[in-house]
């Protein structure tokens, strides 16, 4: 079924789709309204080399009906295999623009969702975000604690108990994946999508930006560059990518963006960014 949809990127082993973030929605919909229960995977650079190492978690997600980039290094893994040299807009940005147009979607139809987690506060700030943008969606959801016995089972009859439309799956690359091989068969819901966490949406959404950087309108640039100062410097990110740089020519760089890319286009907005905080800073202890 997934084969006639789009174009694939073989990153690591794994196939890789290369759809845009509307395709993807609208494929997403278009599985929940199906039959049987349809998996789309998030697959991130912890997840590749997870199935690098774990040959039953490349098996799984290699049977998901779609999968997804789910990181920054994911995206730019996909983007040097594409054929028309078109760079992407946004990189590091699918994720979190899949998940607001998806949920702009449930949210005109009213439809349902049921979101696992690992921690308590990351549920709470899921509940509080979808009450203020997306008042029609009916929010479910529970914490599966790691090594706690018992919480999988009164997680999954919670999810019978409400059907809902959607399960999102938001643990951990291993522990996602376990449950889903375990439980996958008796839930009834329409739909499972594993992401990891959809906390970076949320700290996106509603992290308050600073006064001095509204004012020089960089809201945008502010918010890419919290998100991505977090990851940058990561062992994962810096063993993932030199994994996938063994599998692609020695000419493109995953690194180094040409000078006029979105990327590097980004990359000095962000110098001017950190450029106006230190001004910013020094004028205050001059005063």
């Amino acid at each position: 079924m997934k084969d006639r949809y789009h174009k694939k990127a073989n990153v690591l082993g794994i196939d890789v789709s290369m759809m845009r973030v509307d395709k993807a929605v609208n494929v997403s919909m278009e599985l929940m309204r199906g039959k049987g229960l349809p998996v789309i995977y998030f697959l991130s650079a912890v997840s590749s080399l997870l199935c690098q190492n774990n040959a039953g978690a490349a098996e799984y997600v290699a049977s998901c009906n779609l999968v997804l980039s789910g990181d920054r290094h994911m995206e730019l893994a996909v983007r040097h295999q594409q054929e028309d040299g078109e760079v992407p807009q946004g990189i590091g940005e699918f994720a979190d623009n899949y998940l607001k147009r998806l949920f702009a979607k449930l949210n005109r139809e009213g439809r349902s969702i049921y979101t696992i987690m690992d921690q308590e506060e990351h549920l709470t700030s899921l509940e509080e975000y979808m009450e203020e943008s997306y008042r029609s969606i009916e929010v479910h959801g529970g914490i599966i604690g790691k090594n706690v016995k018992g919480e999988a089972d009164r997680i999954v009859n919670e999810i019978n108990a409400c059907i809902p439309d959607i399960v999102f799956v938001c643990l951990p690359a291993e522990r996602q994946i376990k449950f889903m091989e375990k439980y996958a068969a008796m839930m009834n819901t329409r739909l499972c999508i594993l992401i990891e966490s959809v906390q970076p949406l949320i700290r996106k959404e509603t992290e308050e930006i600073p006064l001095w950087v509204q004012k020089l309108h960089l809201e945008g640039i502010y918010s890419w560059f919290k998100k991505e100062q977090k990851i940058r410097n990561t062992i994962v990110g810096s063993v993932f990518k030199k994994k996938v740089m063994r599998e692609v020519p020695e000419d493109i760089s995953l690194t180094e963006p040409e000078e006029n890319s979105q990327e590097s286009i980004l990359e000095k907005q962000e110098e001017l960014c950190n450029d106006k905080a230190d001004e910013s800073k020094n004028n205050k202890n001059v005063q």
